[in-house]
């Protein structure tokens, strides 16, 4: 992956979490492999978390990401503009979004996923909408374009 950008890393499990300002400000997230009946996050809030399921259509995804958000404390999670996307060489999706967290912060965003081998891949940007999530889009969307699946 390319970026100009020095990004602050932290990784645990499946996922590994980029930032540059703060993760309450931006963030690109990284899923890295869920298997059949893995959960998105590790933190709960509300409710049994859905698990993901290796037979799920893209559809189905997004409603599995929306349930995860919601479950771990995300408020009012719309999901726009699913559509078909290129990840690495892979057939994938991709879809924007804007939510709340107890903060009351309105975050903007937009995800990209595809599976290979039965596991899930999932890439996350979001950021605080009025000025973190556009700070470092275009940098985000050229390491989008630089992902090679192997």
């Amino acid at each position: 992956m390319n970026s100009e950008i020095l990004w602050s890393k932290i990784k645990e499990g499946h996922t590994e979490i980029w930032t540059v300002d703060g993760p309450a400000l931006q963030k690109i997230t990284f899923i890295n492999g869920l298997d059949d009946g893995d959960t998105l996050f590790t933190v709960q809030t509300q409710g049994k978390p859905p698990k993901y399921k290796k037979n799920m259509s893209f559809l189905e995804i997004i409603e599995f990401i929306e349930t995860s958000a919601t479950a771990s404390g995300v408020v009012g999670m719309n999901s726009r503009n699913f559509r078909p996307y290129k990840f690495g060489t892979l057939d994938g999706f991709r879809t924007e979004f804007s939510f709340t967290l107890e903060d009351g912060l309105l975050r903007e965003g937009f995800g990209v996923g595809a599976k290979k081998d039965e596991k899930l891949y999932l890439i996350f940007y979001s950021g605080a909408k009025l000025h973190y999530f556009p700070k470092h889009k275009d940098d985000v969307e050229t390491i989008l374009r630089s992902i090679k699946i192997l």
